[in-house]
């Protein structure tokens, strides 16, 4: 019984991110991905920490929004590096109030 209240504690502790944080995640690590030759998915999942399937749905969401090019390329549109920049603003906005996205700040270090 104590051993399921201390996995409920942990369980807790880890905040769950809303739609709109997980794009500016992804399309900030496509963005800094695509310094590479080729784009890998596995790192890409890695990086976002997102199971392989729901990174497929957001890779295919992105595209229907007009956020990416296409599903293979995954590079980043006019549009989508529009909401990226936007995005940064509210972040930083955020962390000046007080609210810091910590999961964000270990994207931008790498």
């Amino acid at each position: 019984m104590a051993q399921t209240k201390r996995m409920d504690k942990m369980i807790k502790k880890i905040p769950r991110r809303d739609i709109l944080k997980i794009y500016g995640d992804l399309l900030s690590v496509l963005r800094s991905e695509a310094r590479n030759e080729i784009i890998v998915l596995t790192r890409v999942q890695v990086r976002i920490n997102v199971p392989f399937d729901r990174l497929k749905n957001y890779i295919k969401e992105l595209k229907e929004l007009g956020l990416i090019e296409d599903e293979m390329s995954l590079k980043l549109t006019e549009k989508g590096k529009q909401y990226l920049e936007e995005y940064e603003k509210i972040l930083d906005f955020m962390k000046r109030m007080g609210f810091i996205y910590e999961y964000r700040e270990r994207i931008s270090g790498t």
